[in-house]
């Protein structure tokens, strides 16, 4: 009985009230906005015969003087129907209107009533939003947490400017310190906050440039124009002072999302983040807080990075605050390539900064200053590569309810075989997932030390590629050669795929963070590797260890590995009294309003894509998000979902509010209505349009919910 009561406890708030919450909230939006054309109606003299909340069959209703109030069986909107107003049904030439008919009335009447349904859902969102800046709600901080290599934002250089003290100098040691400036980096540093943005842009004009959430940074990009730069004003606090500067950034197309952006990436705090639908044998939980690496203390997210850069590969101790305990936990950092630094296919190894990403290409800066174009397909995408060799690869997480999971694959299985293929690198494993998707393949794996499988399994298309709902890693504890890149070092030494290392100079290694840390210390000597292939012992050798071949400044170590997340960073916007709050939800009527139309815009440019738009299943699956997460954000969707219904609803468009404007506004100008004719024709396309649109949405937004299932 208790399990039962807890399915039915978690059905309720993972579906039942979201969805309750959803109905209520778009019946609300289409309430609202019919009754802007109801009280017009009825107040310059016109008859409404029905007000309907949805559309088709009447299912029930009543009758009260002159109007039936009714609910229709489709709940994807709603109508009201006047006397001489008809939307489905063609006009007829010589028709002599009645007085009280929605045609008899002055152009300026009907432009009235038609424009009351629009404005009434832009005063929805403001009363929405009033009402969110009362009571408040947590928004992405505006705060950068990382660059994206190649985009604008990572090429961006800050021109420090002035110094603001916290507090007056108490002596004159302390006014020397202040006024001098400590040699700060010029580019975009995680926990630098973004203060303003100026730039051409609808958003910054609302705002007047002052940015106050992540979402308007991430708004005022999607919303520019290809060669559109922005100037930013940031502050860096460092030792407890605050430095500002400003930097120029432009704009770039992110090819996946089909959005354009600066390439710069929210922060995250210390809190680790809910795995949600992953299974992993992580020992942090959902709501832990980081405290401490190695005994320095962590306040930030961003000071994980420097401590990283000191760590040896040993186990470190992890300080964590958990249930208002604080809890040891040791943890083996995992050795990945520096930053800056890309293997290629044929063995050898560049380093720089990527500098731009256009058409396919990467730019790459040397620390000489000399670039380089690579095609992206020429990379290796591993994360870690010893002189051209390999490891093996390790399951760190699995997707509940994934092909991989309904096969029985675990977390910390080994792949050895997949598809006939021994010991498949990531990239390979991707490679035969798309040729063996919908067919699918045998998998073995190593468990425990024993062998399992075949195990049969079928990847499936999810977003861009086949999957089958698993997250991979290096098997780092093992020196097992799974690949040896052609023409690198290691293949030159005759290595070969599904060696095992033993030893490096007669030094002892069992993993690869063994073998990397000997050959550190080996840079310029011979190096003469003990293998073992099966229970054949072998040699190979390597003449001189050259820095073009290992460096040790191509390696660092890294804590979190792609199983761990944490939570964002949000800060609580929340406005001191009713006069701001007002305010502040004006402006985010008005923003909104203005950026969906600047989205509409940028679409058809072809400044974005459509993958973005949603249609009322997508819709449905945002409003049930937001339920899930509370009352305050589900209220904010509502008032998201308001103005852009304000939007839509008067664009000009035949059938919906923005194409009766227009014909009005032709009617005003020519001084007699537009032919029937035309309207009946217009109205048909205006039908066709919308339903070759709603069909395409919809179908858009199945498909995004087809590829995450399994």
């Amino acid at each position: 009985m208790e399990i039962l009561a807890l399915s039915i406890a978690g059905l309720w708030t993972l579906w039942f009230w979201p969805i309750l919450l959803f109905i209520i909230g778009l019946g609300l939006v289409v309430f609202v906005h019919e009754l802007g054309h109801f009280l017009m109606a009825k107040f310059v003299g016109i008859k409404v015969e029905r007000f309907a909340l949805g559309f088709g069959p009447r299912l029930a209703g009543f009758h009260l003087g002159e109007t039936d109030y009714c609910i229709c069986t489709l709940p994807l909107g709603g109508y009201v129907k006047m006397l001489g107003q008809e939307d489905f049904k063609p006009l007829e030439d010589g028709q002599a209107p009645d007085p009280r008919s929605y045609q008899a009335k002055s152009v300026g009447a009907r432009f009235a009533v038609i424009a009351a349904g629009v404005i009434m859902n832009v005063i929805l969102s403001g009363v929405l939003f009033l009402i969110i800046g009362l009571v408040g709600k947590d928004f992405p901080a505006p705060v950068v947490g990382s660059t994206v290599p190649g985009k604008p934002a990572a090429e961006a250089r800050i021109v420090w400017d002035h110094i603001a003290a916290t507090q007056p100098a108490r002596s004159p040691a302390e006014a020397v310190a202040a006024a001098t400036v400590p040699e700060l980096s010029n580019r975009l540093n995680g926990g630098d906050e973004i203060l303003n943005i100026h730039g051409d842009s609808i958003v910054l004009w609302v705002i007047d440039d002052k940015i106050t959430s992540f979402t308007d940074v991430a708004m005022t990009a999607a919303l520019a124009k290809p060669d559109d730069v922005f100037t930013f004003t940031v502050r860096r606090e460092v030792d407890g002072r605050p430095y500002t500067g400003t930097a120029e950034i432009g704009v770039q197309k992110d090819q996946t999302a089909g959005t354009l952006m600066f390439g710069i990436q929210p922060a995250v705090n210390t809190v680790f983040a809910d795995p949600k639908d992953l299974i992993t044998n992580s020992p942090f939980k959902s709501k832990d807080r980081l405290l401490a690496i190695a005994g320095l203390p962590v306040e930030h997210f961003w000071q994980i990075e420097d401590i990283q850069a000191n760590l040896t590969g040993k186990a470190v101790t992890v300080n964590i605050q958990r249930s208002g305990e604080k809890v040891e936990i040791p943890v083996q950092p995992r050795l990945v390539a520096a930053k800056n630094v890309y293997w290629l296919k044929d063995g050898s190894t560049l380093r720089g900064q990527v500098v731009a990403e256009q058409e396919g290409q990467l730019e790459v800066r040397s620390a000489d200053g000399s670039s380089r174009r690579v095609a992206i397909e020429q990379l290796t995408r591993t994360s870690l590569q010893i002189l051209g060799m390999q490891p093996r690869q390790e399951i760190l997480a699995v997707v509940e309810g994934s092909r991989a999971d309904a096969a029985g694959l675990q977390v910390g299985d080994i792949i050895l075989d997949y598809a006939d293929r021994r010991m498949p690198t990531f990239e390979q494993f991707l490679e035969i997932n798309e040729q063996v998707k919908g067919q699918g393949a045998n998998i073995t794996v190593l468990r425990d030390g024993k062998q399992v499988g075949p195990i049969w399994i079928v990847p499936k298309q999810r977003a861009e590629t086949a999957q089958v709902g698993i997250i991979q890693a290096n098997d780092q504890a093992h020196a097992v050669v799974a690949f040896v890149a052609a023409g690198s070092a290691a293949e030159q030494a005759g290595i070969r795929p599904g060696a095992q290392l033993l030893a490096v100079n007669d030094t002892p290694v069992t993993s690869w963070l063994d073998v990397c840390e000997t050959l550190k210390g080996l840079v310029g000597q011979r190096i003469v590797f003990a293998l073992k292939y099966g229970s054949r012992e072998e040699t190979a050798e390597i003449p001189r260890l050259d820095e073009a071949a290992f460096s040790p400044a191509d390696y660092r170590y890294m804590l979190f590995a792609a199983n761990v997340a944490f939570e964002p960073l949000t800060i609580k916007i929340r406005q001191p009294g009713v006069w701001t709050a007002l305010k502040w939800g004006g402006r985010e009527t008005v923003k909104l309003v203005l950026s969906t139309y600047a989205s509409l815009r940028s679409i058809v440019a072809g400044y974005a894509s459509t993958k973005g738009i949603s249609g009322p299943v997508g819709i449905g699956g945002y409003a049930i998000e937001a339920g899930r997460k509370s009352i305050i954000d589900f209220v904010y969707f509502l008032g998201f979902i308001s103005a852009a219904i304000a939007v839509f609803n008067f664009l000009p468009i035949p059938v919906v509010d923005g194409g009766h404007a227009v014909f009005l506004l032709i009617e005003k100008i020519r001084g007699k209505p537009v032919p029937v004719k035309v309207m009946n024709i217009s109205q048909i396309v205006g039908l066709a349009m919308l339903g070759l649109l709603f069909l395409l949405v919809t179908w858009q937004d199945i498909s995004r919910i087809l590829r995450r299932l399994w």
